[in-house]
């Protein structure tokens, strides 16, 4: 793998390479879930710059099918994949990046 993905390394990540996506033969430093969550933090500025971004509730609530698809599969019910393992990852970012920003902007208003 390319020094270039070193930095991902400081991610706290269990990097187990069945539930990593592979390039050049070799798995990224992180699974799949901190991949789809970290690329979810990307909507902080998108969000930043809406007017009416979503309150932090809706971003609690998208942590849900993360949970959900993590903890069955973590309780032996079903296994996941690294395609839905992504998907619930970014989604749960995206909520991350609400709760973050609405936080952020009531902050902001408090000051004011």
């Amino acid at each position: 793998m390319g020094r270039w993905l070193d930095w991902l390394k400081f991610v706290p990540c269990h990097r187990k390479p069945e539930r990593c996506f592979h390039m050049g033969g070799q798995p990224l430093p992180v699974c799949a879930r901190c991949l789809g969550i970290m690329m979810g933090y990307l909507f902080i500025p998108i969000l930043l710059l809406i007017p009416l971004a979503p309150p932090w509730p809706f971003g609690l609530l998208a942590q849900m099918p993360m949970l959900i698809d993590g903890g069955t599969q973590w309780l032996g019910w079903r296994q996941s994949n690294n395609l839905l393992r992504v998907a619930t990852g970014l989604l749960s970012g995206w909520g991350l990046s609400v709760i973050v920003v609405d936080g952020a902007l009531k902050l902001v208003q408090l000051i004011k």
